[in-house]
C-alpha cells in the first residue's frame, strides 16, 4: 500500500472493523490496484485511485459474492438452521389426544370423587412417595368447561409443536413438563394441604417448549451471522410472548381457584425441556420409528401411572 495517497481517491467500501477493510484491500491489490484504509467517523473506509475505482469495485463485488456463497455453504453443512421436521402437522395424534382426555373425563365422572381423590396432585402425597400423582392429575378435570379449555389450548400448542419436535417428542415432552411442574409445585407447597387437578400444567409446558425452541433458534441465527450486532430482542420476544400468554390464559379470576404457580412451573419446565431438545437437535436426530414409539410411550404413561395408583 503506497505511503502517500494521491489526491483523487474514491471510496469503494466502508467496514466496521479495520481487518475487514484490510482484507478487501488485499483483494484489490492482488489485481494491481493500490489501496488506502482511512478511519472516518468510527468506520474504516477503503479507497483506491479514481482511475482504478470501477475495475476495483467489480473485483470486490465478485469477492463478496463468492464469500457469501461460501458462508451459506458452511451454514448448511456445519450449522444448519433449526427447521421444522415436517411441512405440515399430521392431525392423527391430535385426535388421539382429544379422545384420550375425553375418555379419562368420562371415567372420572362415572367413578365419582373416589377417582379424583386417588389421582389428584396432592403435595403431601407426592412428597411421601406417590410420584404417579404428578401424571394422573393431568387427566383429571373439575367440569366440562375445565376440560374443554385445556383441550383447546393443548391442541393449539401441540399443533405448533408437532412440525418442530415430531409427534413423540411433542407429546412426551408435554407430559414430562406437566409432571415436572406438578412435582415442583408440590415441593413449593411442602407441609401445606395443597391439591390440584387438570392438564393445564402440561398445556403450559407445551407453550414453554415453543418458547425454548424459539430461544435456541434466535441464538443460532446470531451464531450464524456473527458479523451482525447482537440484538437482545431475538430472545426477549419469545420470552415476553410466553409470559404474556401465561398472564392471559393462566392467571384466571379470583373466583375460579386457578393454580397460577402450577401453570408457571409447567411453563418453566417446558422451556427447560424445549431448550435442551432444540439445542441438542434431538427431534432432528430421532428417526420416525422412534418418534412413533415415544408417542406410544406418552399415550401409555398416564395409564401406567393410574395402574400404580390402584396398586398402592
Amino acid at each position: 500500500m503506497p505511503a502517500k495517497p494521491p489526491l483523487d481517491l474514491v471510496r469503494i467500501g466502508s467496514y466496521l472493523r479495520q481487518d475487514q477493510a484490510q482484507e478487501r484491500g488485499l483483494v484489490v491489490l492482488a489485481f494491481g490496484f493500490p489501496y488506502w484504509v482511512l478511519e472516518e467517523e468510527g468506520l474504516f473506509s477503503l479507497y483506491v485511485a479514481a482511475p482504478d475505482a470501477e475495475p476495483a469495485t467489480r473485483e470486490l463485488e465478485k469477492f463478496e459474492t463468492e464469500r457469501a456463497a461460501e458462508r451459506e455453504l458452511a451454514r448448511e453443512t456445519a450449522h444448519p438452521p433449526p427447521a421444522p421436521l415436517r411441512k405440515k402437522a399430521k392431525p392423527f395424534s391430535l385426535f388421539v389426544f382429544t379422545w384420550t382426555m375425553c375418555l379419562y373425563f368420562a371415567i372420572q365422572r362415572d367413578q365419582g370423587p373416589h377417582w379424583t381423590n386417588l389421582g389428584e396432585s396432592s403435595a403431601d402425597a407426592i412428597l411421601h412417595g406417590e410420584i404417579w400423582r404428578t401424571i394422573t392429575a393431568l387427566t383429571l378435570h373439575a367440569d366440562l368447561g375445565h376440560l374443554f379449555s385445556n383441550l383447546a389450548a393443548g391442541l393449539l400448542f401441540a399443533w405448533a409443536l408437532l412440525p418442530l419436535f415430531g409427534s413423540g417428542c411433542t407429546w412426551l415432552g408435554m407430559i414430562l413438563s406437566g409432571a415436572l411442574g406438578n412435582l415442583l409445585n408440590a415441593v413449593l407447597h411442602s407441609g401445606a394441604e395443597h391439591r390440584s387437578i387438570g392438564a393445564s400444567t402440561a398445556v403450559f409446558g407445551g407453550l414453554g417448549m415453543l418458547v425454548g425452541w424459539q430461544i435456541v433458534a434466535a441464538l443460532r441465527r446470531h451464531h450464524e451471522h456473527r458479523d451482525h450486532p447482537w440484538h437482545f430482542q431475538g430472545i426477549a420476544f419469545p420470552i415476553a410472548a410466553g409470559l404474556a400468554l401465561l398472564a392471559f390464559l393462566g392467571v384466571g379470576s379470583e373466583n375460579n381457584h386457578v393454580d397460577i404457580m402450577a401453570h408457571a412451573l409447567g411453563l418453566l419446565s417446558g422451556v427447560s425441556l424445549g431448550l435442551l431438545a432444540a439445542w441438542m437437535r434431538l427431534p432432528e436426530k430421532t428417526p420416525p420409528l422412534l418418534q412413533q414409539l415415544l408417542a406410544l410411550a406418552a399415550l401409555l404413561l398416564p395409564a401406567l401411572a393410574w395402574l400404580l395408583a390402584f396398586l398402592d
